[in-house]
């Protein structure tokens, strides 16, 4: 108890020595606060981009993965997946823990709609797959063989006046050899149809697309070409996998690429993306921890001046029986709380400066939405431990300097 009260006195007492001088406290403040605010400040910058970017993918659907031809290179060239067959999307279904597999076929054409006429990327999937796909829709319903569904990107391009009417309006496919033929003048065959609902956002290239049957669609595209069989010759664009639950992506991706495709999927992304990401936090971190140092040597220097200015102070305290660890622990808390202090001023800094970057941000860039900065709770706690932690290393040094001060020769001082 004795000691208990002792700490308390000495607790005290390093914080009515602390604000004896406001002045060069404040000042020392303002260093630790400035360099906690820039840290924070540096590391939310790319936490807020990286919530942003993966916040993209995340809102496909993170079961999915894309499969493509292998790439023919190394010592498994000969297991490479050249083109995507029929074959190829029956191997995969016999692949335990899949869900439900797709093949894709993409091409581009324009979608006319009464009068007006838009330029669009045609995705051909199973629709009989489609309740297992991810899909969600805005409105409507999922396609059948002869009906078409759109991305919402692509329901924006529209205009006004279809769009009321959009799901009862007459519509047809065309497509041409080239872009600007479907600018000029556009006589290729019209293949009638129906639009029966809008796809909820995905994040991915869906939004700027229309989703219809594949066999539809390359039935519509060998004619148009008049050839057969293109599906052997040229192949699926790819083939979509749907595993059973998260857990099944790393092993399914491993499987799918050892039979020699290329597998991706959205999780694997993230990954990728949030190592890139972490990278940078870092980076930025260190380039903010300049300010840090800076006022971590502005507290040492602080304490310094200030074992100088107390030595006669340190010889009585001495003499009334502080024992050199009281006067060791007093330095230290005096640095403790310079480093507390600056960094929770700091925080709160940061949160202001955080405030009016993403409210600039979203003012001068049309269309944003997510914010810029973000100050997750671990940055924030991270923020307050690191400050207050340096004022302690700061403090070593002047505390042991300090306590090594001689009775005889601090009471020798005038």
């Amino acid at each position: 108890m004795v000691n208990n009260m002792i700490d308390k006195d000495i607790i005290k007492f390093a914080w009515m020595s602390l604000w004896r001088r406001k002045l060069r406290t404040i000042l020392t403040l303002i260093g630790i606060m400035i360099g906690t605010a820039g840290i924070i400040t540096m590391v939310s910058l790319g936490v807020g981009l990286e919530e942003s970017v993966t916040g993209e993918f995340e809102s496909g659907n993170m079961t999915n993965i894309e499969v493509y031809p292998g790439v023919n290179m190394g010592p498994t060239e000969g297991n490479s997946i050249k083109i995507l067959k029929r074959e190829n999307v029956n191997e995969l279904k016999q692949l335990d823990g899949v869900k439900a597999v797709t093949p894709i076929y993409q091409t581009y054409g324009e979608l006319n709609i009464g009068r007006e006429s838009v330029g669009a990327n045609f995705t051909g999937i199973d629709t009989k797959e489609v309740d297992e796909l991810g899909y969600q829709l805005k409105e409507g319903r999922f396609p059948r063989k002869d009906s078409i569904i759109l991305g919402s990107s692509l329901e924006g391009q529209i205009s006004k006046n279809n769009k009321k009417d959009l799901l009862r309006s007459s519509s047809s496919i065309s497509f041409s050899d080239g872009f600007s033929e479907l600018e000029k003048n556009n006589t290729s065959k019209k293949y009638r149809t129906r639009i029966t609902g809008v796809l909820k956002s995905t994040g991915g290239a869906e939004d700027y697309s229309v989703i219809m049957d594949i066999d539809e669609l390359i039935d519509m595209v060998e004619e148009k070409n008049d050839t057969k069989d293109i599906i052997e010759k040229e192949g699926y664009s790819n083939i979509r996998v749907v595993a059973n639950d998260m857990d099944e992506i790393d092993r399914l991706s491993k499987e799918i690429n050892d039979k020699g495709y290329m597998a991706y999927s959205i999780k694997n992304m993230i990954e990728q993306v949030g190592s890139v990401f972490k990278f940078l936090q870092l980076f930025l971190g260190g380039i903010g921890s300049i300010a840090l140092i800076v006022a971590a040597v502005g507290i040492t220097n602080t304490m310094i001046m200030s074992t100088y200015e107390r030595t006669k102070e340190i010889g009585v305290n001495k003499v009334i029986g502080a024992s050199v660890r009281d006067i060791r622990k007093q330095f230290l808390y005096e640095a403790t709380f310079i480093g507390l202090l600056g960094g929770t001023a700091g925080l709160i800094l940061s949160y202001i400066l955080s405030f009016l970057i993403n409210t600039i941000a979203k003012i001068f860039m049309s269309g944003l939405e997510d914010n810029i900065t973000s100050i997750p709770i671990w940055l924030a706690l991270f923020a307050i431990i690191f400050s207050t932690a340096v004022g302690i290393l700061s403090g070593l040094y002047p505390a042991n300097k300090a306590a090594k001060i001689s009775v005889l020769e601090a009471l020798r001082q005038e």
